[in-house]
């Protein structure tokens, strides 16, 4: 795990990757109100985790690499990850986030696409503007790893969006969705930070299946909070997925299940056109506890870890295991 002075390193070269940028404009406002920069109180619980930078961290160390060397990529990957926040707070009418307003609710949906896009922007550049000396193919190589990633996180939302007048999702669907719009920027932060490291593209790879199965580990934890979490660890009202017909693993997962009552209520729920109130959210939460889907979400999640520890045997890569170790104390949030 970095020391607390290498993620404030981190959070010091993040603020510089996007506010050398900032031509102070609205849009460069807007940017600095999502990250909380500038201000003076609360701003280490709008932060975040920094879980995917983090890990382009952990991966060019466990294979070699110098930290101030990555620390370009894993900025292009956080603000990435960062904009996806913005339009997704969007797609899905969320107006909290980190325990306050949404850019778009407090500067309006069209300003919320633009400094969403600005922010996109940003996340290239960060890679791109040859501050740090890099060679030319090494830069091509972790462009194309974040384009290909952004890319499937795109298709995985659009996925989700058509969920949300699906009267049905299978878990081979979900499935789908979480490796595009989750799984897949946590493959890329693991491949650059290989490739930051001055790693062959084929190890870099390798390194990207471990992330993958760390973000598919790491959604379906992130499903339970969603349903079971306290607004104080979300930032989010309680419940927000089911009230937001969201179809998530617990969700999913329970209409796998033999006919029930419990079964049944979870359907009538999800039925299209549905609207949930506060007490039909906690009527759907104590179907799913009877159904015992919190556990097994949970099961799946340590599934998807163990299936990284075979990766990582297999193809002898983190030897030292200190990216699985990172990915285990990160995924303790609710385990």
């Amino acid at each position: 795990m970095p020391s607390p002075a290498a993620v404030d390193n981190l959070e010091a070269a993040l603020e510089r990757a996007v506010l050398r940028f900032d031509d102070g404009s609205a849009t460069s406002a807007q940017i600095r109100y999502h990250f909380g920069f500038g201000e003076t109180t609360g701003t280490g619980s709008r932060r975040g985790k920094r879980l995917r930078s983090r890990l382009v961290l952990e991966v060019a160390r466990e294979e070699g690499g110098r930290v101030d060397d990555a620390l370009d990529p894993a900025c292009a990957v956080e603000i990435l990850h960062e904009f996806s926040l913005i339009h997704d707070d969007i797609e899905d009418r969320d107006t909290l986030r980190r325990g306050r307003e949404t850019v778009w609710s407090r500067f309006g949906i069209a300003q919320g696409i633009n400094s969403g896009d600005a922010l996109c922007a940003v996340a290239y550049l960060a890679l791109l503007d040859g501050s740090t000396p890099r060679p030319a193919a090494q830069t091509v190589a972790m462009t194309l790893a974040l384009q290909e990633a952004h890319l499937a996180m795109c298709a995985g939302q659009g996925r989700d969006i058509a969920f949300e007048t699906e009267p049905r999702v299978t878990m081979e669907d979900y499935r789908a969705m979480i490796e595009g719009k989750t799984a897949a920027l946590f493959g890329a932060a693991c491949r650059v930070g290989a490739l930051a490291a001055g790693a062959t593209a084929e190890r870099a790879r390798d390194y990207a299946r471990l992330g993958r199965a760390y973000g598919t580990a790491f959604q379906i934890e992130d499903d339970v909070l969603g349903i079971w979490g306290d607004s104080a660890t979300t930032g989010k009202p309680c419940g927000a997925d089911l009230a937001n017909r969201k179809w998530t693993f617990p969700v999913v997962w329970a209409l796998t299940n033999p006919p029930s009552d419990e079964r049944a209520a979870i359907a009538r729920a999800y039925e299209p056109g549905t609207e949930l109130g506060c007490e039909a959210v906690a009527a759907a939460i104590a179907a799913l506890d009877r159904l015992g889907a919190r556990d097994a979400a949970l099961s799946a999640a340590h599934a998807e870890l163990a299936e990284a520890d075979a990766v990582a045997a297999a193809r002898e890569i983190d030897r030292s295991t200190r990216v699985r170790s990172f990915f285990k104390r990160a995924i303790r949030r609710i385990a």
